[in-house]
């Protein structure tokens, strides 16, 4: 390969990290897509199956993703053309590039794999090298843990083709999509190559941000009450109010103290349980001004006074 400056190093580095974002970004989205349309409509024989969010649906011929998920044959290829380039240029650097020193589509770059490692039925194992440790897999959103592989990456070049020909048509103009989860599934395990490794962190992000959104939201509506009932209003609530999830030791274990709510002020705030991480901040909803505090949300709030006691330490 040819001598790369600094700043042409750094370029090419600049770039891989563009790619894996691109692709982590969009990937998330796609299979938080099929997560969230995974439903009541599709009902597995297997009782295990049917607690699982993410196992494959029984056939019904229905189309995989949401209705209002438009545009997801574009996402699609989005996230693979960023991939597989980020994977090529990765292991074979340069060869992204057509002779006009463009990147090349991802179904010629997917034929670029195939001619450095031949395929056995549309399967590709991509040795790695720097062998990469085990990451340890929980037994739930499987979908965003795609297969790591300690010595290879698999990428099923059969499927991801076939995906690309699915969602000619609607980007085209010639027809309906039709990506199916198989094509997800494909485009989520290439996550395993070295140069990607990054959909965890985005989806982790993804989930913050969805939280912070639905509180300031909750928040809002909330204010908005208030200003509605009156100050006067919700004090008397607020004198009159009930615990319903009060603590007992025999009839209700698992009940809390009320709480004050951060909205408006009061000592109403129902706790239902507290974060799952530090057992901190409680979730539940306000018994006057109505604000709830989803469990996302008081994990939230129980990692940023985690920092806080840390800066005060």
């Amino acid at each position: 390969m040819a001598y790369l400056s600094p700043v042409a190093h750094g370029t090419m580095l600049s770039m891989r990290d563009q790619r894996a974002e691109e692709f982590a970004r969009c990937a998330v989205v796609l299979a938080a897509e099929l997560r969230e349309t995974r439903h009541e409509r599709a009902v597995a024989a297997d009782l295990e199956k049917q607690a699982d969010p993410f196992a494959a649906p029984a056939p019904t011929g229905d189309d995989p993703f949401a209705p209002w998920m438009a545009g997801r044959e574009g996402v699609f290829d989005q996230a693979l053309s960023n991939a597989v380039a980020a994977i090529v240029a990765s292991e074979w650097p340069g060869e992204e590039l057509d002779r006009n020193g463009r990147v090349r589509s991802a179904s010629a770059l997917l034929r670029l794999i195939e001619e450095h490692v031949p395929a056995t039925d549309g399967i590709v194992l991509v040795p790695d090298k720097d062998l990469m440790p085990e990451i340890p897999q929980g037994a739930t959103d499987s979908l965003f843990q795609a297969p790591r592989f300690s010595s290879h990456t698999r990428i099923d070049v059969r499927t991801l083709q076939d995906g690309i020909e699915a969602s000619q048509a609607a980007r085209h103009g010639r027809g309906a999509g039709g990506l199916q989860r198989s094509h997800i599934e494909a485009l989520l395990a290439l996550d395993g190559h070295r140069s990607l490794g990054v959909i965890g962190e985005e989806q982790q992000d993804r989930i913050q941000r969805l939280a912070q959104e639905e509180d300031t939201a909750s928040q809002k509506r909330a204010v908005e009450y208030l200003e509605h009932i009156g100050g006067e209003e919700a004090a008397r609530r607020a004198e009159n109010v009930t615990n319903p999830n009060a603590y007992h030791p025999k009839h209700n274990p698992g009940g809390h103290d009320l709480d004050t709510c951060p909205v408006c002020g009061h000592e109403t705030f129902c706790v239902e349980g507290l974060d799952p991480v530090f057992g901190r901040v409680g979730y539940g909803q306000c018994l006057v001004c109505t604000y709830i505090r989803t469990p996302g949300a008081a994990e939230d709030e129980a990692f940023t006074e985690h920092l806080r006691s840390m800066d005060d330490e």
